[in-house]
């Protein structure tokens, strides 16, 4: 009963951090209810005797449990009203908590109890990836110190040891060593897993990309790095990271990918290779290529990252000089971003001194027409000439309309902004587009409503119909400031898409066709921002259930480890002889001679010691001899005749083990020590 409500306290841990980490809100008490009648349920069933087909029954509707979690999410999350969140991480959390909690009503044997934790250190290690939390990663590590004790003593249940049999101070160090073990076979495996079976679960089973690839020579015949058209987008709240701006300008976006090639459906990279930058001393990078750009459009960045993963180093325009904690930098060219190939986690920052473009519409009607001719960038069908007398297509038409009257570049593309302005509408939950048309034409022409991805599109396509160099931008927008740092808060919600256009002696500069454009469903949004101050206060209450359960947790593993030794009540000489005694005994174990045996005095005992000594040839022996009479006088005496011999005691009984230790050697030594500690949780 007891296991049953260790395993009911880890899997309410499970739910708390699951909410916690989860960031969006959704009610914990379905899963409470579930849980609680589940164990209560396994724990009626698991007093009966249970045949092996009743065992094999329970054990395939775990596995078909498994299945319906993964695979079956947003089936049971409608159930319950909950909102399914399409970022991996967080969809695999909750799937892990509904295996959890549906499972417990099939923990009917004790192997089936002890099972329930490797699901819920999965999905503590799951959130500790993603998410900068200390408390988690620390709950993390004590609840596999718990899930390793509750293992030992179902070992000892399953071989008809008593519970009480199990001396705490000998669990914890098993387990202890067991925890280092299986941490450090944990850290070296879990890159393999990722690359291996994580991306077969998340691909085949969830249906999602855990990581985008990007690898491809054909363009035209892969599919879209970067989709349009795919339908409504929904982003959680969870913190992706922290950004400091320091300057005379304060760029709006922090640059992540650059896309190329626009294939009618979405957006491939094109062509691009890699340039290392320099290092002039550890730690700190610049351009192989340095750019000459004005004090006055210089910007000083720090990034605190909060949470996941990342390879990609987020920066406000182009990179001047970097410091990261990184061995090597390389800036993609033509696109200017800047990856490593080693990650930074949650917790790890980097400064950059960056180039933000300038976009002062004075000095970009200044500008040639751009001599830039990028001839990949468009389908087949875009760049085919077509004879003078050939009918237009109704977008080539369209933007020939909107730009033959505009003196500048600059006024062109503000001509073809303004059109995208007044005749769509912003939607996070627009439909998906039909499979078989041009995103950009349908968008323009028949839906007239999309979001972010389909505006920069849109512009992106048009500019290029007008023979002006252009290509999307995806990263973050800087849109939410913390009132007392003065930081900004970047969030998964806040990741966004825009378009670069070329100018002829500036450079790439950023145009955004969403700004102006009115959204529908702005109640539903003002909503949601009303609900922030609550959603905070939520979280900081999660926030302290969690701390609470550590320091519980600590502080009882801390009893266990250090009551023993320091005692409730008053150290008395019999119980400090008593301590000596079991040194003595635990070193003759070592050296093979059998315990004490039921009824057998110390003197008995520590005299057949000797002889076996003596028949071995150990020195130990007349060490030993010698220190027996004085051993029994200090067992008996009055206090104050104890007292006076304890030191002298102590001397010679520490002599006695190094002796028979020193003899033994280490190899010797550890392998009593390897079976010693068998014959404790299994017995003889």
């Amino acid at each position: 009963m007891a296991a049953y409500g260790a395993v009911w306290l880890l899997t309410l841990a499970s739910a708390l951090v699951v909410q916690l980490a989860r960031v969006t809100e959704f009610s914990v008490l379905p899963f409470v209810v579930i849980l609680t009648l589940g164990v209560l349920f396994s724990a009626w069933v698991s007093r009966m005797p249970l045949s092996e087909n009743t065992r094999f029954v329970f054990g395939f509707l775990d596995g078909a449990i498994a299945l319906l979690c993964i695979t079956g999410q947003p089936f049971l999350n409608e159930l319950f009203g909950f909102t399914t969140d399409n970022s991996i991480e967080v969809y695999l959390s909750l799937s892990f908590l509904w295996y959890l909690c549906l499972r417990s009503a099939l923990m009917v044997t004790i192997g089936a109890l002890v099972f329930q934790s490797v699901p819920a250190l999965a999905l503590f290690g799951l959130i500790a990836t993603y998410m900068l939390a200390a408390q988690i990663l620390w709950l993390f590590a004590l609840l596999l110190l718990a899930m390793l004790f509750l293992m030992l003593v179902s070992h000892r249940m399953e071989w008809g040891r008593p519970f009480e049999a199990v001396e705490a101070g000998y669990a914890l160090r098993t387990v202890f060593t067991t925890w280092i073990v299986a941490g450090a076979v944990a850290f070296m495996a879990s890159p393999l897993l990722s690359l291996t079976i994580g991306q077969l679960i998340s691909t085949v089973v969830v249906g999602m990309p855990f990581r985008p690839n990007t690898q491809g020579q054909n363009m035209q015949a892969m599919p879209p790095e970067l989709q349009a058209g795919a339908g409504a987008a929904s982003l959680s709240k969870m913190e992706v990271m922290r950004v400091r701006l320091e300057g005379k300008v304060q760029p709006p976006y922090l640059r992540m990918d650059v896309y190329s090639f626009y294939t009618g459906r979405g957006w491939n990279r094109g062509r691009m290779f890699y340039e290392e930058m320099l290092s002039p001393r550890p730690g700190v990078f610049v351009p192989a290529r340095p750019l000459e750009a004005p004090s006055a459009q210089q910007v000083s960045v720090t990034v605190r990252l909060s949470s996941g993963w990342h390879r990609n180093l987020y920066l406000p325009g182009y990179p001047i000089e970097i410091q990261a904690p990184l061995g090597q930098l390389y800036i993609v060219r033509p696109g200017g971003t800047v990856v490593s190939y080693q990650a930074l986690s949650a917790g790890e920052s980097y400064t950059a001194r960056t180039y933000w473009l300038p976009d002062d519409p004075d000095l970009l009607r200044q500008a040639p027409p751009a001599s830039l001719r990028l001839p990949f960038q468009m389908p087949a069908h875009l760049r085919t000439r077509l004879p003078e007398n050939a009918p237009r297509t109704r977008l080539a038409e369209l933007v020939n309309q909107l730009t033959r009257q505009q003196p500048t570049q600059y006024d062109k593309v503000m001509a073809l902004i303004r059109y995208i302005e007044q005749n769509t509408l912003y939607n996070l939950n627009v439909e998906p587009y039909p499979p078989d048309v041009d995103v950009v034409e349908h968008f323009l022409f028949e839906a007239k409503q999309g979001y972010c991805v389909e505006f920069a599109t849109a512009l992106a396509v048009m500019c290029l119909y007008a023979d002006i160099p252009a290509r999307v931008v995806s990263g973050f927008i800087l849109q939410e400031r913390d009132p007392e740092t003065g930081e900004y808060i970047v969030r998964e919600e806040h990741r966004h898409l825009w378009t670069e256009v070329y100018f002829e002696g500036i450079g790439w500069v950023a145009f955004d066709a969403t700004r102006n454009a009115p959204e529908v469903g702005v109640e539903a949004l003002a909503e949601q921002q009303a609900d922030e101050a609550t959603h905070q206060v939520r979280r900081q209450w999660l926030q302290r259930m969690v701390d609470m359960l550590i320091a519980t947790t600590v502080l009882a593993i801390l009893y266990l480890l250090l009551a023993p030794r320091l005692g409730w009540a008053q150290r008395t000489p019999m119980r400090r002889a008593q301590k000596l005694y079991q040194q003595l005994v635990l070193a003759l174990r070592f050296y093979g001679i059998d315990p004490p045996t039921t009824g057998q005095t110390p003197r008995a005992y520590l005299q057949s010691a000797v002889e076996v000594l003596r028949q071995k040839g150990s020195n130990a022996a007349p060490l030993l001899e010698t220190l027996l009479p004085a051993l029994l006088e200090y067992f008996y005496a009055a206090p104050q005749r104890s007292a006076t011999l304890e030191p002298e005691v102590t001397r010679q009984t520490v002599r006695v083990r190094n002796q028979i230790l020193q003899e033994l050697g280490v190899r010797r030594l550890i392998l009593r020590l390897v079976e010693l500690g068998r014959r404790k949780v299994y017995g003889s």
